[in-house]
């Protein structure tokens, strides 16, 4: 049904959408990916790859649509009206925990809160994108940006799922440090850094404490990474327990990607080429795109991303580090699960995206000019778009 859904949504959106957008540079990083999975289904005859297309899709077409309403209703008017979706789910988790029901982690079996969902890590995407739009609004609404701040966090703490956790930090760090640091003067403003440094690293330090057992595993993978780098045969049992066995997953992974030919090494084993092959699915994208589509497909991913941090930086000023610290929290979302192959990180995405198309230096400089005009002729508005 999601699947059917989802493709329905792909073919509905790109009849209403302006075609024009389809020639964004924004998502040059996107066809490039695409290109590379395509060569590498053909090369390794996979069909699999409709299923990785219909995926991609679905991201072109919510986001140039999200673009769109960005364009014509603004930030403040679209992103409000989205907090409200994510009323069910956020009430569906209450029910559940207080009725102290909850889902067994399928990896370490640790209790999840998820308001009934199948899955944690979809569940915790769903929050994460929740968050997203409260932080957008921190300029223009900030106390329900606080307000919305809070109920996601305490969410994804009850959905305990680490990499979305951690996946937050970078939003909510200079979402709070930004919006405080504008409410002071010039003057102010490095006794406020100075003091905010010390509260900061204090509840980093106390919380550090509460969540040492939860958190331990990454103490472990950073000063041991040198030692977790050999093929999955010579892990022992602590060190396949890390991250709730991720580490040694990606081990096996990589080592059966050396093994492969050399048409392997440049373009993989073609898209969804782990099924019936590993248990699970890669749990890192970069470690996926490198087993399904190789050098190329790692390389096209690295563009994807690095073109996100670009447009980024291109985001006006004042609303810059929101941006980039969006992209920043989705990059290590993807380092220990894979956002960009769910219908939930494709929703993330698509907004972070939007966003950031719609908060650029040029869109700012040109508003006025350009979509708040009236064309008198026909009286519909016009629309200015960037980097066609």
């Amino acid at each position: 049904m999601n699947a059917v859904a989802s493709v329905m949504v792909t073919g509905v959106g790109l009849m209403v959408i302006d075609k024009r957008l389809l020639k964004l540079k924004a998502l040059g990083g996107i066809y490039l990916t695409v290109a590379v999975a395509l060569i590498s289904a053909v090369i390794n005859g996979r069909i699999g790859v409709i299923d990785s297309l219909a995926k991609w899709g679905f991201l072109i077409v919510l986001t140039l649509a999200a673009y769109e309403a960005f364009q014509r209703h603004g930030s403040v008017a679209l992103l409000s009206a989205l907090l409200t979706v994510f009323v069910p789910p956020l009430a569906l988790q209450l029910l559940s925990v207080t009725a102290g029901v909850g889902k067994g982690n399928e990896l370490n079996g640790e209790l999840c809160f998820i308001g009934g969902y199948s899955h944690e890590s979809a569940f915790s995407i769903i929050v994460l994108t929740f968050l997203y739009c409260a932080c957008f609004l921190e300029q223009d609404r900030p106390k329900l940006t606080l307000v919305c701040a809070v109920a996601a966090i305490g969410s994804l703490l009850f959905a305990n799922y680490r990499t979305s956790i951690l996946a937050a930090l970078p939003i909510l760090a200079g979402t709070i440090f930004v919006g405080a640091i504008r409410r002071f003067s010039r003057s102010e403003r490095p006794i406020f850094v100075i003091v905010f440094g010390v509260v900061a690293t204090t509840l980093f330090y106390v919380s550090a404490i509460a969540m040492q057992q939860r958190f331990h595993d990454m103490y472990v993978i950073l000063s041991n990474s040198a030692s977790l780098l050999k093929p999955p045969a010579y892990y022992t049992d602590s060190d396949a327990d890390l991250l709730s066995g991720r580490v040694i997953l990606w081990s096996r992974y990589i080592t059966a990607y050396l093994n492969g030919s050399i048409t392997n090494l440049a373009f993989g084993f073609g898209p969804d080429a782990w099924k019936g092959v590993f248990p699970l699915y890669a749990h890192n994208t970069f470690v996926s795109a490198l087993y399904e589509c190789g050098l190329f497909g790692l390389a096209s991913m690295a563009i994807l991303f690095g073109l996100s941090f670009k447009r980024a930086f291109k985001v006006t000023y004042t609303r810059r580090h929101v941006a980039m610290c969006g992209h920043i929290g989705f990059l290590v979302l993807n380092l220990a699960t894979m956002p960009l192959w769910m219908i939930e990180g494709n929703v993330l995405l698509a907004l972070l995206l939007a966003y950031t198309l719609h908060a650029q230096r040029r869109w700012t400089m040109h508003h006025a000019n350009a979509t708040r005009g009236v064309n008198h002729m026909s009286g519909m508005k016009l629309i200015s778009y960037p980097d066609m």
